[in-house]
């Protein structure tokens, strides 16, 4: 029984790491549950057996969106124990990470997570669920940022968390304009000496 179990979990991970892939080939238009078929090479009708609706297919890759960044939110966590940071330290870890998420093995996951945003914008319904994802991710910032000499972590992870989205967004959308990984530092530097 627990191997049947495992058998579906997994499955049910594949059908929504499909849907993430379509959503970065296609974007939100492109995610239909037949395209999610196709992706993942299931008979045609077996990803509505999983998810039978949109907003369970939008909320399933979101949720297996998160479970493939954790590796990368699991290094910072882990980085609290080890400060104070000094600004431009704690700058240069949060680029590394940042240049994790960019590398273009990663870089498919953040297109599709720009579109699950534009998809909640949308769906008052998927934007809840999408809104508790934020939430979990700003907690995380305002643990992290005491270790980087942040007074007031509470006020700041709010802007930390809109400066590291349009960082994001300008590597990814804007490469003419893109940063190098020393001008992201050298930002985000400024950004934890005056917090």
């Amino acid at each position: 029984m627990a191997g049947a179990h495992t058998e579906i979990r997994d499955r049910r991970a594949a059908v929504a790491e499909a849907a993430l892939e379509v959503l970065e080939v296609a974007g939100g238009r492109g995610l239909t549950h037949r395209a999610v078929d196709r992706r993942a090479g299931l008979v045609e009708g077996s990803t509505s057996n999983y998810f039978p609706t949109r907003e369970a297919l939008l909320t399933a890759a979101l949720r297996r969106l998160v479970e493939l960044e954790r590796p990368t939110v699991q290094a910072l966590e882990d980085l609290a124990p080890g400060g104070p940071y000094e600004p431009r330290r704690a700058a240069a870890l949060v680029a590394g990470h940042l240049q994790d998420w960019l590398a273009p093995e990663r870089l498919g996951l953040t297109v599709a997570r720009y579109e699950l945003i534009l998809e909640a914008r949308r769906r008052p319904e998927f934007q809840l669920a999408l809104n508790e994802v934020r939430r979990e991710y700003r907690l995380l910032v305002e643990q992290l940022l005491p270790a980087a000499g942040c007074r007031d972590p509470h006020r700041h992870a709010p802007h930390l968390l809109t400066v590291l989205d349009g960082l994001m967004v300008n590597q990814v959308f804007e490469p003419a304009t893109s940063l190098s990984e020393a001008e992201m530092v050298a930002l985000l530097a400024r950004f934890f000496a005056s917090c």
